[in-house]
């Protein structure tokens, strides 16, 4: 496969590394209230510096939803997977739910959040992009006791480069590529 989804570029990266194959939000959001996303997606913007900050842009504001989902999903443990659903392509999310039943066959889950540094949507040959730069070094990995899974050079520092689309008049992310960066 040449470019594999965020779960499997990103998330994946840390759960290989831990099975040996070398690559936040308050889980109130699935509970699906406007409220609750509203709430989730305002705490992670205002973790975001530069311009993408208050952005009324619908493209960058998806991209902020996922993060947001898939972070409730790696923080429940890949117990919670359904406020994904609306917010990317279904081949992204069977290619997430993979991910999520790994973690919850492993007893595997996030702690702390993700901090999205900068965003923003660009035009590419292949549709409308949203590169952004998120540090995870308030992020770790853990076991059913609490241990950290990963080795302590697992990189903190990602840039994302995912499409997304527009559907039925929403804008929801369908794949890209991740890579650990100095973004």
């Amino acid at each position: 496969m040449r470019n594999r989804s965020l779960a499997v570029s990103v998330v994946l990266v840390p759960v290989m590394i831990v099975a040996g194959c070398g690559k936040e939000a308050s889980s109130d959001v699935a509970a699906s209230s406007p409220g609750a996303q509203k709430a989730s997606k305002q705490s992670l913007t205002e973790q975001v510096s530069g311009p993408a900050v208050g952005s009324a842009d619908p493209v960058v504001n998806a991209y902020y939803d996922y993060r947001v989902a898939l972070d409730t999903m790696m923080r429940s443990g890949g117990a919670k997977t359904e406020q994904l659903q609306p917010l990317m392509t279904t081949k992204l999310f069977q290619s997430i739910s993979v991910q999520a039943k790994y973690y919850r066959t492993k007893k595997l889950r996030n702690t702390g959040i993700t901090t999205v540094v900068w965003a923003k949507r660009t035009l590419a040959s292949n549709g409308v992009i949203v590169t952004a730069c998120y540090d995870t070094t308030a992020a770790r990995t853990v076991d059913a006791s609490g241990k950290s899974v990963l080795p302590a050079t697992t990189p903190t520092r990602w840039l994302d480069h995912m499409r997304v689309q527009q559907q039925n008049s929403q804008w929801i992310v369908d794949g890209g590529s991740t890579a650990a960066t100095s973004c």
